[in-house]
């Protein structure tokens, strides 16, 4: 691409990117654990051992809560400051994607892989929310990419240079997600070269990688080894071994069956998957290009190895599939590219007619039930996605808008600026995404505006009250209200490991609740099970909102007898 269009391309990803990370509250679980544990380093100044609600969390190391910590001294303990890293890590990806493609001596496969990577729905999902998969995802990627450049270097010098830089982003993976940051890039390589016929350099290749990337993890590795001693068993032990042999944590049943990610990559891969008949077309005409580019097999190698190994394994996240989209993006890339080349645009004129007709009539139907509504209040509750304060005008406008760009896409004869003009389409809807959400649909997985709302005012400038918290909110509550000792009422869920470390007192029962309320001591309840809600004493108070309960007791009293 040139001019304008190959700016507007690079720019467009850096605000549709940072431009979203502000427009929504916090979601459960994962973002108010990884806001939570950062913000507790910097109120209590550890910056070593992992901790939230005030305990031991040994589930990861320690780099990806750095990140957080480092974008909330910048921009505060706000939801933007927790996703900054993964937006940031997201585009950096596609930075690197771009260069890879320029080594292999094609800026066009570059700038399309890198669009296919930013425009793909998974990709999008989880690098704009707050979790450590992007993060770890980029400096995975940085590791392959350099190891790429190794690998096609014939300088001595640069080549250890780039590994050096391989072997800084192992460290770095390792440091935020463990171990996977060592056997991933292992098994992917040792194919590639295998498939190569370089198989000697499986011997010589991995040694300044694997030095520069222990030199990089060991002052934290030995400072943690020596303040936890029993971080790394139940690290290694509990959080890789068995979940991957078991499907089963230290808090959590993540077992799925082997097939999981082919559903999740084909829809992660949307809306790139409705092309898939063009890539195949382009690959068709060009089998023999495809065997001979070092970097298509290098792509192959690590969609395949990493595939099987996440399948393999019992314990499955929709999200830890996302190391293997740099490599899909250039096989996509490279399709789509010599489809083009082909003057093979009735592929790109149907798909996007398709769109353009589906699409249609849902901005249509939006409208005409969301006006309706407003004005005579008539259509049933279940129909109307947004409540009469929520502005509906936003997503109907991106859809229009998306549409318009996709029509200009079907008239346009160059296939270089239809696929321009299908991501800019595409953008509008994702810009819109997280600023148009219906409250009735988050208001659940979103607590935070509840708890500051309705906990928070009966806490403040109360050491006196005990707050207590299902395993599900426990974090929630910890970033609202801002404290870092809540009792755990019911099962303990993630605080398991740390509730067995010497916090006996941080768990609460009905029995120990009830020995609370006879002695008149006030305390709050925040949880999201109706039963629980329902087990405490009366006389209480309780406030609801969708499955979130805050029950009161004794508050009133106290405050008489003050």
């Amino acid at each position: 691409m040139k001019g304008y269009r190959f700016w507007l391309i690079v720019l467009f990803p850096v605000v549709l990117y940072l431009g979203t990370i502000w427009q929504r509250p916090l979601f459960l679980p994962d973002e108010m654990r990884y806001s939570e544990i950062p913000r507790e380093m910097i109120a209590s100044g550890s910056w070593i051992s992992p901790q939230l609600n005030g305990m031991d969390y040994f589930e990861k190391p320690v780099f990806g809560y750095w990140l957080v910590a480092g974008a909330m001294k910048l921009f505060g303990e706000r939801p933007a400051a927790v996703r900054f890293p993964s937006a940031v890590a997201t585009l950096l990806s596609a930075g690197v994607i771009w260069l890879v493609g320029m080594r292999a001596g094609d800026r066009r496969l570059g700038t399309a892989a890198a669009a296919v990577f930013l425009f793909s729905g998974l990709v999008f999902a989880v690098g704009t929310y707050g979790v450590l998969d992007a993060p770890f995802s980029f400096f995975l990627w940085l590791t392959m990419g350099a190891a790429y450049f190794a690998c096609t270097e014939k300088f001595s010098w640069k080549r250890a240079g780039y590994l050096c830089i391989a072997g800084i982003g192992c460290g770095l993976a390792f440091l935020t997600k463990g171990f996977l940051a060592v056997v991933l890039p292992t098994l992917a390589m040792v194919f590639f070269l295998i498939w190569e016929r370089s198989w000697k350099r499986i011997f010589t290749l991995p040694w300044i990688p694997l030095l520069v990337a222990a030199a990089v993890a060991a002052p934290w590795v030995i400072v943690i080894s020596r303040m936890e001693p029993d971080f790394w068993r139940q690290f290694i032990w509990v959080e890789h071994f068995q979940r991957a042999i078991s499907g089963m944590g230290a808090n959590d049943d993540r077992r799925e069956p082997f097939w999981y990610f082919l559903p999740v990559l084909a829809g992660g891969v949307m809306p790139w998957l409705l092309f898939l008949p063009a890539v195949w077309r382009g690959y068709r005409r060009h089998v023999r290009e495809f065997f001979r580019l070092p970097l298509l097999r290098f792509s192959v190698s690590m969609l395949l190895t990493w595939f099987v190994f996440f399948s393999v394994s019992r314990g499955k996240l929709a999200t830890y599939i996302l190391p293997c989209f740099p490599a899909i993006s250039f096989l996509i890339a490279f399709g789509l590219l010599r489809a083009e080349e082909a003057g093979d645009y009735e592929w790109a004129d149907r798909v996007l007619r398709f769109l353009i007709r589906v699409l249609l009539a849902v901005p249509i139907l939006l409208f005409l039930v969301q006006t309706l509504d407003r004005f005579s209040g008539r259509v049933p509750a279940d129909l109307v996605l947004y409540r009469f304060n929520e502005n509906y005008f936003i997503p109907i406008l991106a859809m229009m808008m998306m549409m318009i760009w996709f029509q200009l896409a079907v008239r346009e004869f160059r296939g270089e600026r239809k696929f321009f003009f299908f991501c800019i389409g595409l953008g509008f809807v994702m810009l819109a995404v997280h600023c148009s959400m219906p409250w009735r649909f988050i208001r659940d997985i979103a607590p935070e505006q509840f708890l500051k709302t309705v906990a928070r005012p009966l806490v403040v400038g109360r050491s006196d009250v005990t707050v207590l918290a299902d395993r599900t909110l426990g974090a929630s509550a910890c970033w609202s209200l801002k404290r870092a000792d809540i009792g755990i009422y019911g099962r303990s869920g993630e605080f398991e490991y740390g509730l067995s470390q010497d916090q006996a007192a941080r768990r609460w029962n009905w029995e120990t609740l009830r020995q609370l309320h006879q002695q008149r001591k006030p305390f709050i309840l925040i949880t999201k099970s109706e039963k629980l809600a329902r087990e405490v004493p009366s006389p209480k108070t309780s406030v609801r909102s969708g499955s979130l309960f805050v029950v009161a007791c004794n508050l009133e009293e106290k405050r008489e007898g003050k």
